[in-house]
């Protein structure tokens, strides 16, 4: 029992570096880029604020013209951007900054459906 314990405390850290493997993209990445990797990785889409009524401003008005359902939302004052995929069970939640969708670089990501809790503050 306790070989097993050990081992699974070696794996564990492994097995969450093989999980992320499968996002092929890093940061200060162009998001453009970035979107077209996930894509090919079977990363798809979530369409966010389908229910109509949602005000799009700034950088999102531009990410939704340009077919980019996926955005949650942009900060006005930083331009930074939340955008979210899934793939299979999986949800991936990207994080972006920039002011036009061209500079958009990506800044961070993690496994966060958009139903998740809030995130507590480090």
């Amino acid at each position: 029992m306790k070989k097993v314990l050990v081992w699974l405390m070696a794996a564990l850290p492994l097995l969450a570096l093989a999980a992320d493997a499968s996002v092929r993209i890093h940061e200060g990445q162009a998001f453009v880029a970035a979107r077209r990797v996930l894509l090919k990785d079977r990363w798809r889409p979530i369409p966010m604020h389908t229910e109509g009524g949602y005000a799009y401003e700034g950088v999102e008005k531009h990410l939704i013209k340009r077919g980019f359902n996926e955005v949650d939302s942009c900060s006005m004052d930083s331009s930074r951007c939340i955008l979210f995929y899934r793939k299979g069970a999986r949800c991936l939640r990207v994080d972006t900054i920039g002011e036009q969708v061209a500079i958009m670089k990506v800044v961070q990501w993690s496994h966060e459906c958009p139903d998740a809790a809030p995130r507590q503050a480090e």
